[in-house]
């Protein structure tokens, strides 16, 4: 075996560094190449480039090639570098995780560059992950939410968003969306349309489980509070018992219920302003006393 040491870096000329990125870029056919491109095509590696230049960046325009910044990629670029990471897995799928550990870009940037991510592994001719079609929908991340800050009694925070306290990661409600923020403010707003439909007779309702609830004549409303119409109720009592101010945020381990303040047996109604949020300590010791909302 001959042994042979490979070109000193020390002492090169900055030209002779330039001449070579400029070099493995033509052999690319390519006006910009990825590090991990160079460190496989180059005399070099990139790191020697990061440090006679101070970026990978400002190698290229020193070079007189595009300057490769993540917020200029096309969509092209994107799925270059998609297509270059299924290679480097030997895979013909790729997850969003993959892509994030061994990718240039955000997966953010190339949803918005392609449309979805779905699109743009389409446009790489790679196979989406059988995980990508159990899209929740909306309805189903809303649920999540609502569980989640029922039991935290405050506004979720992305630390919350972990099993088994969440079914969902943080990441989809921004995907989703646009922005964590417009995923909380639509969450919301799907609740409007039920605060003004609480003083209309409604249909039977049931709960999950449960046997069709009879409305008894005497009533307009269903003695059954829907799921929404408890977050609701809550959400306006700050998610604290309204007798004795115990909430799950203070107190682990509090769990919350929704009473009729006028007793459902005395002819109260299911209607925001005749429900109230109590804990379950004192909800069993008013059982089917009136009481005055506070």
């Amino acid at each position: 075996m001959k042994f042979e040491l490979e070109p000193e870096n020390r002492g090169m000329p900055d030209a002779a560094l330039l001449d070579d990125l400029r070099g493995v870029a033509c052999k690319l056919g390519k006006d910009y190449v990825t590090q991990d491109e160079y460190d496989e095509h180059g005399r070099w590696c990139a790191a020697t480039f990061k440090k006679r230049c101070g970026s990978w960046c400002k190698a290229h325009e020193l070079a007189g090639l595009r300057k490769i910044r993540n917020y200029d990629a096309t969509a092209e670029d994107c799925v270059r570098d998609m297509e270059r990471v299924a290679k480097k897995l030997g895979k013909a799928t790729l997850t969003m995780s993959e892509y994030k550990r061994y990718g240039t870009f955000s997966d953010v940037l190339i949803q918005r560059r392609c449309g979805s991510w779905i699109a743009a592994i389409e446009r790489a001719g790679l196979t989406a992950s059988p995980l990508h079609h159990k899209r929740a929908t909306d309805e189903q991340l809303f649920e999540n939410l609502e569980h989640l800050w029922e039991t935290l009694g405050r506004q979720p925070k992305r630390p919350d968003f972990v099993k088994p306290l969440s079914k969902h990661s943080y990441d989809v409600y921004p995907r989703r969306f646009g922005s964590f923020r417009k995923a909380l403010e639509a969450f919301v707003a799907s609740f409007g349309s039920h605060e003004s439909q609480q003083s209309e007779e409604p249909t039977k309702e049931t709960t999950v489980g449960s046997p069709p609830v009879a409305v008894s004549k005497r009533h307009r409303t269903s003695r059954a509070i829907s799921w929404r119409v408890r977050f609701l109720v809550m959400r306006r009592d700050h998610f604290r018992c309204r007798i004795c101010g115990t909430s799950p945020a203070t107190k682990p381990g509090t769990v919350l219920v929704v009473d009729h303040i006028v007793p459902w047996d005395d002819g109260g109604e299911t209607v925001m302003e005749n429900l109230q949020t109590l804990c379950e300590p004192c909800n069993g010791g008013k059982s089917n006393l009136p009481m005055n909302a506070r």
